[in-house]
């Protein structure tokens, strides 16, 4: 299988030079759980520019736009966190920018993307929003992928690459799974870095298990029905390109039912930090029990050094209410 795009050409540290400066390098905070075997660290990217990982890989590809391409503006399909994320970084570099969302996308979401200058087309459905963009593609507008492009991956892989320079003690990492882009770059990142001694894997709801599917036929399969209503976790289908490096990465990867998850971002506002559903998933399953050949020989004196990434805080401004009480 091939994606057309050889993975030796997806540079890591360019990408971090170009975002140096402009997202930001967020916190790995230690974070108690009840398992003394588990030494956990939050990768809190909750805590990034426009919330959420997805900043990343938005700058790197509107930092790497030749002039003709600028002129063309940028277009995407998007649920909330790309859209912004492409919108903050377009407006940021004086490119316009054109988003396309389910119209189920979250108020506070869609109102984002129009104040950082975006246009926002709205489609009943996230199909429609896809057909839609790929229209604007076809008469010259650019494609700024959410998570199935070099650029992408080579930006949202900077977050692997911080929790490697930052505690290369760390034996497991986990990443939320939608389209796959932060698992594939993360993982690849931490492969170059680290090498293959670190567990990777990824979390994605039951309802939505595009990777595990993904994996599982060695491309992308269309998930029909998607019955999940974790936003931010549910595209179509898994990336190409990510299938490709999850396949030679990635150690496996756990689906959790939504109360999982909704439980999961639940304990984090709790505990103070402001965090979406999609963002907490990671911290759900870590919270939930790990595997018992990971925690094999563990004990308090030794635990088990896991990192987990919080990818979004873009929650439902309600929603966030209604927790807290």
């Amino acid at each position: 299988m091939t994606t057309g795009t050889p993975l030796e050409t997806i540079d890591f540290e360019a990408a971090a030079a170009r975002l140096d400066g402009v997202v930001r390098r967020t916190r790995l905070l230690p974070f108690p759980v009840e398992d003394e075997r588990v030494e956990l660290r939050l990768k809190l990217e909750c805590e990034q520019e426009t919330g959420a990982f997805k900043a990343r890989g938005a700058w790197n590809n509107i930092s790497c736009l030749t002039e003709a391409e600028r002129r063309a503006g940028v277009v995407a399909t998007s649920s909330g966190n790309h859209g912004k994320a492409l919108a903050w970084a377009a407006q940021r570099a004086g490119v316009k920018a054109t988003i396309f969302m389910p119209a189920n996308s979250y108020a506070n979401k869609i109102q984002a993307c129009r104040d950082h200058g975006a246009e926002v087309v709205l489609t009943e459905t996230r199909q429609e929003a896809e057909a839609a963009c790929a229209a604007r593609v076809a008469a010259g507008a650019v494609l700024v992928h959410p998570y199935d492009a070099r650029g992408t991956v080579e930006g949202a892989g900077t977050t692997g690459l911080e929790i490697a320079q930052d505690w290369p003690e760390v034996e497991v990492v986990v990443l939320p799974v939608g389209g796959g882009g932060l698992l594939a770059g993360s993982s690849l990142a931490i492969r170059r870095t680290l090498g293959g001694a670190v567990r990777v894997f990824g979390v994605e709801p039951a309802g939505s298990p595009n990777m595990t599917l993904g994996l599982e036929a060695g491309g992308p399969v269309d998930v029909d029905p998607i019955t999940t209503k974790v936003q931010g976790l549910c595209p179509l289908q898994a990336g190409r390109l990510n299938v490709q490096i999850a396949l030679e990465c990635v150690d496996g990867v756990f689906t959790l039912e939504d109360d999982e998850i909704y439980a999961g971002q639940r304990a984090l506002v709790r505990a103070g930090h402001t965090v979406e559903p999609a963002g907490a998933a990671t911290f759900a399953w870590v919270r939930g029990g790990l595997p018992v050949e990971l925690l094999s020989g563990r004990s308090a004196a030794d635990p088990l050094r896991v990192a987990a990434v919080i990818s979004g805080g873009n929650a439902d401004p309600a929603q966030l209410e209604e927790l807290r009480r």
